[in-house]
């Protein structure tokens, strides 16, 4: 078993309430049928989570299931979350785009892995005080070693395997292992830029990066294609 933090895109204001310990509170919502909601911190399996992949992908097949569904409708207000599971996520809602218009409409923010998600539907709406964007992959290495010799604590691993602690907070984090998250941070950034291409299409730049991790208010997204209205709804 090896310990370590997962990939997160995420609006970077969110981070200590994701890094938090305690359980959050799950977001509920009221929604009609076809309404699929996605709120708060987003991941899969985790205890972090308020909106998780797995229930987001299974709301996607019951509408596309239901007949008395026309389209689906994505309602967003969330800093982003974990990249486990979102892809997978993504791809059902562009998938369950060829066959119902999906919508996406976010009263509030879209940021990251949301944004992302909002990306693969058909039409985004963006109520004029909502922003979008931060559009970028974090990946976190805590050192606690100092704190750890000021309490006058001494871990030992015994491992099998060169890498196998080289991301462990107990220990100082090596030029090589931040080379490697690199790179990873890198992948799925990359596949986060594809995805918005891909799902946006014409709309956007093939080459632009979409505000490089900020956050763009309704009108710089619109400009930039990232949304197709700015409504009060």
């Amino acid at each position: 078993m090896q310990t370590r933090s997962c990939f997160f895109a995420l609006l970077e204001s969110h981070v200590p309430a994701l890094l938090a310990t305690e359980p959050r509170p799950q977001i509920q919502k009221r929604l009609a049928a076809g309404q699929i909601g996605i709120f708060g911190i987003l991941g899969q399996s985790e205890g972090f989570v308020d909106t998780d992949y797995f229930a987001i992908r299974a709301s996607v097949k019951r509408a596309l299931a239901d007949p008395s569904v026309r389209t689906i409708d994505l309602i967003i207000d969330s800093p982003g979350g974990a990249v486990l599971g979102l892809p997978e996520t993504a791809d059902a809602i562009y998938s369950a785009n060829r066959t119902k218009p999906v919508r996406a409409f976010i009263p509030g923010v879209a940021a990251s892995a949301a944004y992302w998600l909002a990306s693969q539907a058909s039409t985004i709406t963006l109520t004029p005080s909502g922003e979008v964007g931060s559009v970028g992959v974090i990946d976190i290495h805590a050192d606690i070693s100092k704190a750890l010799d000021n309490a006058g604590v001494k871990l030992t691993a015994v491992t099998a395997g060169s890498h196998k602690v080289e991301r462990a907070p107990f220990t100082p984090l090596s030029d090589d292992a931040k080379a490697h998250m690199q790179l990873g941070v890198n992948e799925w950034y990359s596949d986060f830029l594809s995805a918005i291409r891909r799902g946006r299409g014409a709309r956007v730049s093939p080459t632009d990066n979409y505000g490089g991790g900020r956050m763009l208010n309704s009108r710089e997204a619109r400009a930039a294609g990232l949304i197709d209205f700015v409504s009060s709804w």
